[in-house]
């Protein structure tokens, strides 16, 4: 049973943003128009009135807290894999310049290896949202690093000084690095529980911003959608954040694509 939960937990990074953010928004809603009517039908004393302001105080701490770490965590591993673009276009392009130093026909096989590997590599992000496409470039691109391994094997084998002068092995080591670190990334994200806790946070929020204009006898419309708005927003990028692929924040590709072009020269 609870492997069961957890492949659902999981199955949240599958849903497109905008529906678990409509989601969260509709449930908030909902909990405010239920604290609204609860809150308007029980009036409290003044004392029990300061109470329950300071637990709404609270529960509002909480939520920005969460929030804010939630936002600093997507945001660090956003730029993570945005400098890791940058390292894969180097290490990439130091191969590719380091292969030049060896004799034919290690050169050609190598760089036609370092070529291959790129293009399906920009190739891998434009396609990650086909799950058949993308494990098909995936293979494409273990067999690109699988063939560059090999050339650089046999130039190692027969032209030892030069390789070893070159020092292809360990320009080629950082690619094949960098390749896994990647692959690792792509399934690195904010743990699934952290989200629902989040997610239940804000709704309980919701309810108490509800219960607290229900005390007051006026809805303030404006104001609680407002509120709700506004901490959804910061829940999008939030979500944003560790789904690059799927939203409108995406880890730019360009010094790959700029890499290829001076490749293909």
């Amino acid at each position: 049973r609870i492997e069961t939960v957890r492949r659902l937990m999981h199955r949240i990074y599958d849903w497109p943003i905008w529906v678990s953010i409509v989601t969260i928004l509709l449930l908030s809603l909902l909990a405010t128009e239920l604290g609204y009517r609860y809150g308007r039908s029980r009036p409290v004393s003044e004392s029990a009135r300061d109470i329950l302001s300071t637990i709404r105080t609270g529960t509002l701490g909480l939520v920005a807290l969460l929030l804010g770490f939630s936002f600093a965590i997507t945001n660090s591993r956003f730029n993570d894999r945005s400098r890791l673009v940058m390292d894969e276009a180097n290490a990439i392009g130091t191969c590719y310049l380091r292969a030049g130093l060896l004799e034919e026909p290690a050169t050609t096989e190598i760089r036609a290896a370092l070529r291959r590997y790129l293009d399906l590599r920009i190739e891998s992000y434009e396609r990650s949202l086909d799950g058949e496409a993308y494990l098909g470039v995936t293979s494409g691109m273990q067999a690109a690093l699988d063939d560059l391994w090999s050339s650089v094997d046999q130039a190692v084998r027969a032209q030892r000084d030069r390789a070893h002068t070159a020092a292809i092995v360990p320009a080629a080591n950082e690619v094949i690095d960098l390749a896994a670190t990647r692959l690792w990334m792509r399934r690195f994200h904010m743990p699934p529980p952290v989200v629902v806790l989040l997610a239940v946070c804000i709704v309980i929020c919701g309810a108490m911003i509800g219960h607290a204009l229900g005390e007051s006898g006026e809805r303030h419309l404006g104001l609680s959608l407002g509120i709700n708005l506004l901490i959804l927003l910061v829940v999008l990028v939030v979500l944003d954040f560790d789904r690059p692929r799927r939203g409108f924040i995406r880890v730019d590709q360009t010094p790959l694509v700029e890499l290829r072009e001076t490749m293909h020269d």
